[in-house]
């Protein structure tokens, strides 16, 4: 064999022996990167827990006689994510001419979180003047508000609510309120 032949043969044999192992570096592409989960930064209000407040407000029955009220009421909130669900007592003073009487509620809220410090929320439940003698009577309530967290701790509201007259013995009312909570 010649000279030329044998170079031929040994550059041929290294280049296959080099080309294999590109060969086994196959093109590839490297895997997408890992999408980094986002951190959720929640700094705002914590809805959920126990309250307490004080509240001011109207009760307009619907035969045009208005009373004002002031009272104060407790209660307990749970959030799911944007949800805020809960339940709350009430008593209020109704300063009613020409007598005064006490009435009770006691409702269910349930709401979604407008912004993380601003709650709107409907809610329903029952209302009673406790049997006074010149009360509004016995009332299904409906209605609804907005609730902001003015600092970590406190929270200011505006509450309508609307009385169907059950007991046959008042009529329905109108009732708005505006307030604070203490949250604990």
């Amino acid at each position: 064999m010649n000279t030329l032949k044998k170079v031929a043969l040994v550059a041929l044999l290294s280049t296959t022996a080099t080309g294999s192992a590109l060969a086994a570096d196959a093109i590839t592409t490297p895997p997408p990167p890992i999408p980094e989960v986002p951190v959720v930064d929640y700094s705002g209000f914590d809805w959920n827990g126990f309250y307490a407040g004080l509240g001011v407000g109207a009760q307009n029955e619907v035969t045009g006689n208005t009373s004002w009220a002031v009272g104060a009421h407790a209660g307990f909130n749970a959030a799911f994510d944007f949800f805020v669900v809960g339940a709350e007592l009430g008593v209020e003073g109704i300063f009613d001419t020409p007598d005064s009487y006490a009435y009770g509620t006691v409702l269910g809220r349930a709401g979604a979180l407008v912004t993380n410090d601003l709650l709107a929320y409907g809610a329903v439940g029952y209302g009673t003047d406790f049997g006074a003698a010149t009360g509004s009577g016995e009332h299904i309530l409906a209605g609804g508000g907005l609730e902001f967290a003015a600092t970590d701790a406190v929270s200011i509201r505006g509450q309508y609510l609307y009385g169907w007259e059950q007991s046959g013995a008042g009529n329905d009312v109108h009732k708005f309120s505006v307030g604070a909570n203490f949250h604990f």
